[in-house]
């Protein structure tokens, strides 16, 4: 049986929520500048990928199981993954500046950092759970 959680709050309080929310909006806010070419691509993608971040946690956040909580946290680590990857190479290809990609690339590990302790909490709970199931 899936473990199910005592409250349910809101994720707009949460620090990684509205770090994730300015991060999209910094996404957003550069790739207007990238080159027509990238338009249905790299543009789409960041600003996809840059969305999901808040989307799954919010989600995840509002669940009313555990488990499923911590599959849409780890679904927004992916993500902000996957902007990583895509700065990345927005870097390489002279689309953002060093200091736009240090911010942004600063912004993502203090999400992903967030995001992991966020699981790391729910990988506790559940394994209380479990021990105290085989008592």
């Amino acid at each position: 049986m899936q473990q199910t959680k005592r409250q349910i709050s809101n994720p707009r309080n949460q620090e990684v929520y509205k770090r994730a929310l300015r991060f999209s909006k910094e996404i957003y806010s550069i790739v207007k500048a990238f080159p027509d070419i990238e338009r249905y691509n790299m543009c789409d993608q960041l600003r996809r990928a840059s969305t999901s971040v808040a989307a799954n946690f919010s989600e995840g956040f509002r669940n009313h199981y555990y488990g499923k909580e911590r599959d849409r946290f780890n679904t927004a680590l992916g993500s902000i993954a996957e902007c990583q990857s895509f700065l990345d190479l927005a870097r390489i290809l002279n689309y953002i500046t060093q200091e736009q990609y240090r911010k942004l690339d600063d912004d993502a590990e203090i999400i992903f950092g967030l995001l992991l302790a966020k699981i790391q909490e729910i990988d506790k709970i559940l394994e209380q759970n479990e021990s105290s199931e085989e008592e």
